[in-house]
């Protein structure tokens, strides 16, 4: 303080240079002070060259680079710096540059505090000269007099305002023959500046041109009234004080004092224009010194928020439990001790749902007896000395389960887009919510207040590390205290402190969960791995796992079995270990490495040392975790050498039972050719003497002949085994136009007409001339099926790697009886016909072609179609290896 007030001449930086030295056991010590108008830091103090005091002046990075140069920081704001020569003890020197920091900090703070006293002083001086003036000059040269005193200024001037522009009218400080021009036009560009602005201008580095002598600061206010400009006040170059100061200009405090001191000029004027105003101004100048009194109290309540803000702070530091530093937190902004908020609302944020989450809402419900549980609050908090102490043993007994936290616990507030949260969670900005804001804001803001039941409260941002962690809503509900931007700006502290502490407690607990998370989670992986084991060893299907290279990693009780070798002889070694009898079968398991899919094989015959058995076999691929490359094999043998046996047992009866349906069926159709043939050979002994009815006779002899060698032709085709098949590669397509050309002249005879639509592609690998037989038969079955003027359509087309043929015809579709019974042999619909022919077409499809044949009724016909794999199906009856492909 001797230093801001009396300057250099105290040699107060000096000496504290020389405490520092003594202290660091430094050769020297330099002390800077940071004028941040002007970016540079001015030496203040130095042991070893005093005569640059004052004088030398360093940038920042000049600062920095300088050796064992320490800044001097306080509330993100830089105060100077100390820098020392060869120091040879530093272990308590950061605590000393904190403490200084803090001081300087201060000091300033109360210097201008002081000077905004006197300022404030010097309006009673101004009051005094309202008073004594009788007159307008009397008023406005002593205004100029307490104007310049109180701006401690060179001169001040006033021009009045006139139609024609601006009239010098008086000045204090400088001569009229001093100035330039005594009149100014009213588009000036200075007057015309401190015109259109609110409360005026503060400028530096100006040159007026209508003043003979050097500015080098300058601030004017207009005066107003009503409305009306009278004039403009305008001070000139700021006189230094006695002390240090880091600035010799006017400044915006400045401009607050002469624009109060403008406004103030005006009441007094408008006091001698209109005597009946006279108690409002004097009632004004009261409630003006009030304010003042009122600023002093509310800086001394700054320093003691910023006491309990450092107390807070400690608080929660102290605790590593989550929901005790919510308390501890809310209990110190509620508290009457601490800030003595009514009420505290407190949510956390939740990145996942991009909400904030209701945790804990303190402070009285309404229809309580308020006034009771403040005092018996208040009683409790005085028992302790210290405010730290008294957070932390009361939040350790406070329940938070109170009706208020029951209302917002878990409820979720979406912030994105809402006008308020979004700017405190993402902006990380502090909002003091007004009734003139709620009503700007509209309906989007109606669940805070409808929830607070309140039109002014705070929210505030709690900032972590990196990022906003929750959000802290203050408010004054029931003693409608008004909330100051001074609350403001300490609790700007106190939530940035908050913010710390709770991450670094949310920060612990994530820690301790996941450590107990992973116990768990060993615990459950051992169990099931020993649960998987137990099923593995117990399943009735024999499991092997097999790696890249053929090795077993892995295999059950039954697999075991199956294989006839104890587990511990089979896992670790490689498949072909397991003997002949099984090598065929796990080399089909290492082609799935490269088919990248599921192979299948059913009834699969081996001989092992049980006897001949049948498996079926399943080899799955054994992807990675990832699902992104196939790490094995997994082999499972299914034994259903029974149920094959009953299979067989069952084909062994139904053949059976066909054959005796097969001899009575050709017995039937035997005998009536038979009898036909017997008939006309009697009739023809008995006519042989007319050789023209011989002829007729032997004719239809000769037709029932030629019908047995059908019918015994088609019995032989159906019952004969599958003979070997010629497999050619040809277009389906010239078969069909070639059978289309052989059946015309018989569709022709029974008034049908034939229409083919055939597809580009329809290369087929298969025997032509069994094909050629089923297209035939179809086609004739159409032409015998169709109306008169019918039509049948033959279509060709490809699906996938097979290709279809479809044969409709016009006419009336098969009930859904005879549609079961069209493949069964000997079944026809026909007055004539063995019903063999679609049964040998079925034969020749799907037994050796491995394709498929069906019939599909439509609504005006009937649809028959068959379809076979384009590159050859079961060639002479045999399935092909799946290693094949």
């Amino acid at each position: 303080m001797e230093f801001f007030e009396r300057g250099y001449e105290s040699h107060a930086m000096d000496k504290l240079a020389s405490i520092f030295c003594e202290e660091t056991q430094a050769e020297a010590c330099d002390v800077y002070l940071f004028e941040d108008h002007r970016s540079r830091f001015r030496l203040v103090g130095s042991t070893h060259k005093r005569e640059s005091v004052g004088q030398e002046k360093l940038g920042k990075d000049e600062i920095e680079g300088l050796k064992d140069s320490f800044l001097l920081e306080y509330n993100a704001k830089t105060i100077g710096a100390v820098v020392l020569k060869q120091p040879k003890k530093l272990e308590n020197l950061q605590g000393w540059l904190d403490e200084l920091s803090r001081t300087l900090w201060a000091a300033e703070k109360i210097v201008s505090l002081q000077e905004a006293v006197k300022k404030h002083e010097m309006l009673s001086e101004l009051t005094d000269v309202f008073y004594s003036s009788s007159d307008t000059v009397s008023l406005l040269k002593g205004t100029l007099a307490v104007m310049k005193k109180a701006l401690s200024a060179e001169a001040v001037l006033y021009f009045s305002k006139a139609e024609e522009g601006y009239l010098f009218k008086g000045a204090d400080g400088v001569d009229k023959d001093q100035l330039i021009y005594e009149k100014l036009p009213a588009n000036h560009s200075f007057v015309s500046k401190v015109e259109k602005s609110d409360q005026g201008v503060v400028m530096t580095k100006i040159q007026l041109d209508f003043l003979g002598i050097k500015v080098k600061s300058v601030v004017a206010s207009p005066a107003k009234l009503g409305g009306n400009v009278l004039g403009i006040f305008i001070a000139v170059n700021k006189v230094a004080p006695g002390g240090y100061r880091s600035r010799y200009s006017f400044e915006e405090m400045d401009l607050l004092s002469l624009s109060d001191m403008v406004k103030r000029y005006c009441l007094a004027y408008t006091r001698m224009e209109y005597q009946l105003d006279l108690k409002e101004q004097i009632e004004r100048l009261t409630l003006s010194t009030k304010e003042y009194e009122k600023l002093i109290q509310q800086q001394q309540e700054y320093l003691r928020k910023m006491d309990l803000t450092h107390s807070l702070s400690n608080a929660m530091r102290a605790s590593y439990d989550l929901v005790n530093v919510y308390k501890i937190l809310l209990l110190g902004l509620t508290s009457g001790r601490g800030f003595a908020f009514n009420r505290a609302l407190l949510l956390i944020r939740d990145r996942k749902t991009e909400t904030l989450v209701g945790k804990m809402w303190l402070g009285p419900e309404e229809g309580e007896d308020i006034e009771k549980i403040w005092k018996e609050a208040e009683r409790r908090a005085m028992i302790y000395g210290d405010f730290a102490q008294y957070l932390r043993e009361e939040a350790l007994m406070l329940d938070a389960k109170n009706s208020l936290t029951t209302r917002i616990e878990g409820r979720m507030f979406y912030y994105k887009d809402h006008p308020i949260l979004e700017r405190v969670v993402l902006r990380k900005r502090i909002i003091h919510v007004t009734p003139s804001l709620i009503e700007s804001f509209g309906p989007s803001v109606h669940d805070l207040v409808s929830l607070l039941g309140v039109d002014e409260f705070l929210v505030l941002p709690l900032v972590g590390r990196w990022d906003t962690i929750g959000v802290v809503i203050l408010d004054n509900k029931f003693t409608r205290k008004p909330i100051s931007e001074m609350d403001v700006e300490v609790l700007r502290i106190v939530t940035d402190s908050a913010g710390l502490a709770i991450e670094n407690v949310m920060n612990y607990e994530e820690l301790r969960k996941k450590t107990e998370s992973l116990e768990k989670q060993k615990n459950v992986i051992d169990y099931l791995h020993r649960f998987t084991e137990n099923i593995l060893q117990n399943l009735s299907t024999g499991v092997a796992v097999l790696d890249k290279n053929g090795r077993i990693l892995q295999c059950n009780r039954k697999f075991s079995h199956i294989v006839g070798l104890p587990q511990e002889r089979i896992v670790g070694e490689h498949y072909t270990e397991l003997g002949p009898t099984f090598q065929d079968l796990f080399e089909v398991a290492m082609t799935i490495l490269e088919r990248r899919e599921n192979i299948e094989l059913n009834e699969y015959r081996i001989e092992s040392t049980q006897g001949e058995i049948f498996l079926d076999v399943r080899y799955s691929p054994l992807w990675d975790p990832a699902n992104e490359s196939i790490t094995g094999v997994i082999v499972t043998l299914e034994d259903v050498t029974q149920r094959v046996r009953m299979e067989q047992e069952n084909k062994e009866r139904e053949k059976l039972a066909l054959l005796g349906e097969v001899a009575a069926r050709v017995a039937h159709e035997l005998r009536n050719p038979i009898t036909v043939i017997g008939g006309f050979i009697n009739r023809a002994k008995k006519n042989l003497s007319n050789p023209g009815t011989v002829e007729k006779y032997l004719d239809v002899i000769s037709k029932e002949v030629e019908n047995l060698e059908r019918i015994v032709t088609e019995i032989l085709e159906f019952s004969k085994p599958k003979s070997i098949l010629e497999f050619t590669e040809f277009d389906i397509n010239e078969l069909i136009q070639e059978v289309v050309y052989l059946m015309q002249e018989k569709a022709s005879r029974a008034n049908v007409i034939i229409e083919t639509r055939l597809s580009s592609a329809a290369k087929v690998v298969a025997d032509r001339t069994k094909l050629k037989r089923v297209l035939i038969n179809l086609v004739q079955n159409a032409v015998e099926a169709s109306p008169p003027n019918g039509k049948i359509v033959i279509k060709s087309f490809k699906e996938a790697e097979k290709v279809v043929v479809s044969v409709f015809n016009t006419g009336q579709p098969l009930s859904e009886n005879e549609l079961k019974k069209i493949f069964t042999p000997f079944y026809t619909t026909k007055t004539q016909g063995t019903g063999l022919g679609l049964p040998i077409c079925k034969k020749i499809i799907e037994d050796e072609h491995g394709g498929r044949i069906w019939a599909e009724p439509k609504n005006d016909g009937m649809e028959f179609l068959f379809e076979i794999p384009v590159k050859g199906g079961n060639k002479n009856g045999k399935s092909q290896d799946p290693r094949c492909g």
